[in-house]
């Protein structure tokens, strides 16, 4: 009996000892690392001039590697909704400089429609302390940032054929852009999906957004920073599509009024509509996302906007 018991416990040494030296493997790839572009969050610069948050079009939408004269940083993730958002500046907010600039997104998704937290928790694991999450349990917590290889199903394989160091980068190949027929077929199923039931909260969701954005405004104020509202620009084809609900528009332009009535000197600036980006297809990589090209175009624009305004010197 004793001789079975040795020999269990020896057989549980070598499976844990097994699975410890996987994990290890597991999470020195680059596909671990990168995994939902969470590795831009091991290192963040102080004395951040310039910071955006948001979903994915705050991702993609600001590129600041042209940006040379003020210290810039991008902390928005895909699909990331407001909630986080505030974690995180919560988290980062003494990187910021005093007078720093918080560029807070407004979408057109987020105005009437709540995420589904679950969906995108377990990269907050890895970012943020167990009381900033929505929701927190310790098997999650080893799992998606302890013991990944227990949820990597598949991505096990990377250990041997990991991606390449270029594709860690948001921005990898970002360079392509849809022909007419493709970007309308695209922006069709894009507008579907954003005004499907699923999601869609109405005036509790409008009011919850507004919520959250008003305490990422108050936080920002609390610590001197000035909190900027930025609407990425969208494509003439989406914005035709969108023109048809006749209630989506008078909404969305509502929702920043609400914002900047509650709130004396800030300033909204939404690109959605703006031509100069709207009209050119050449600039996005879908409907709504724009390409790298597009980015480095619009980035340059905001800061020189917030030059011309007086928000940055």
């Amino acid at each position: 009996m004793k001789r079975l018991i040795l020999k269990l416990i020896l057989l549980f040494v070598l499976v844990i000892s097994t699975l410890a030296i996987v994990n290890q493997l597991y999470i020195r790839t680059n596909y671990w690392k990168a995994e939902n572009n969470v590795n831009k969050f091991n290192d963040i610069p102080y004395n951040i001039e310039l910071g955006n948050f948001g979903s994915s079009h705050g991702l993609y939408g600001f590129k600041y590697d042209k940006i040379q004269d003020i210290k810039t940083y991008n902390f928005a993730l895909s699909s990331q909704p407001y909630y986080y958002d505030l974690q995180l500046l919560r988290k980062y907010i003494d990187h910021f400089e005093k007078n720093g600039v918080v560029i807070i997104l407004i979408s057109y998704f987020d105005i009437t429609r709540r995420p589904n937290y679950a969906s995108y928790r377990s990269r907050y694991y890895r970012i943020l302390p167990k009381s900033s999450l929505d929701s927190w349990s310790p098997w999650e917590a080893i799992c998606y940032n302890k013991f990944p290889i227990l949820s990597a199903k598949l991505n096990i394989l990377k250990i041997i054929h990991d991606v390449p160091v270029k594709t860690m980068s948001p921005y990898y190949n970002r360079t392509t852009f849809m022909d007419e027929k493709n970007l309308y077929d695209y922006c069709i199923e894009k507008h579907k999906s954003w005004t499907s039931p699923e999601g869609e909260k109405g005036k509790i969701g409008y009011d919850m957004n507004i919520s959250e954005i008003s305490l990422m405004i108050d936080l920002c104020l609390a610590h001197e920073l000035i909190p900027i509202l930025i609407t990425t620009p969208v494509t003439d084809v989406l914005n035709e599509i969108y023109e048809n609900d006749i209630d989506f528009f008078p909404t969305f332009e509502k929702f920043s009024r609400d914002l900047t009535s509650k709130y004396e000197g800030l300033i909204y600036l939404d690109y959605s509509r703006n031509e100069k980006f709207s009209k050119n297809h050449e600039f996005f990589c879908d409907g709504d996302h724009l390409n790298n090209m597009g980015a480095d175009a619009f980035t340059k624009q905001v800061i020189s906007d917030l030059k011309q305004i007086g928000i940055i010197k």
